[in-house]
C-alpha cells in the first residue's frame, strides 16, 4: 500500500509541476513529500521546457536538487511557493540563468528584488 501512495504521490506531483501552467503548481510542500527521483525528474523536466523557450542552464538536475532541500530547510516561508518560481529563483541567483543576447547581472536585476539583488551580489563576491 505504501509503494502504490508513493507511486501515486509521485505521478500527482510531477503532473502538477508543469509549471503552472494547467491550475495549481507544485510548491515546496509538495516538494517535501516526495523522494529524491521525483525531484530530479521534476527538475530535469524544467531545464529541457527552458531550453525549448531559449534558455541555457549549465549546472545539472542533482544541483539544483541539492540547492532546493537546502534551501526548504533554511528558508521555509519558501514552502508555500511554487517549486518552477524558487527553482528559477535559484538558477538567477547562481547566474546559470543564460539566454542569448541577454546580461545575466541584468536578468537578476529584473527578477530579483533590490534587496535579493543586492545581497546576491555580496555572496557571490565573497565566494571569489
Amino acid at each position: 500500500m505504501k509503494k502504490i501512495t508513493a507511486i501515486l504521490l509521485v505521478m500527482i506531483f510531477c503532473a502538477t509541476a508543469a509549471f503552472a501552467q494547467a491550475g495549481k503548481p507544485a510548491t515546496g510542500n509538495d516538494w517535501i513529500k516526495v523522494g529524491r527521483k521525483a525531484h530530479v525528474q521534476l527538475v530535469n523536466d524544467f531545464i529541457t521546457q527552458m531550453k525549448t523557450e531559449g534558455v541555457t542552464i549549465s549546472k545539472g538536475a542533482e544541483f539544483y536538487c541539492d540547492r532546493l532541500d537546502r534551501l526548504y530547510v533554511k528558508k521555509p516561508k519558501l514552502l508555500p511557493e511554487p517549486v518552477w518560481k524558487v527553482l528559477k529563483t535559484s538558477m538567477i541567483m547562481e547566474y546559470d540563468w543564460k539566454v542569448k543576447g541577454r546580461d545575466s547581472d541584468a536578468i537578476a536585476k529584473e527578477w530579483l528584488d533590490e534587496k535579493t539583488y543586492k545581497k546576491n551580489k555580496e555572496r557571490r563576491a565573497a565566494q571569489r
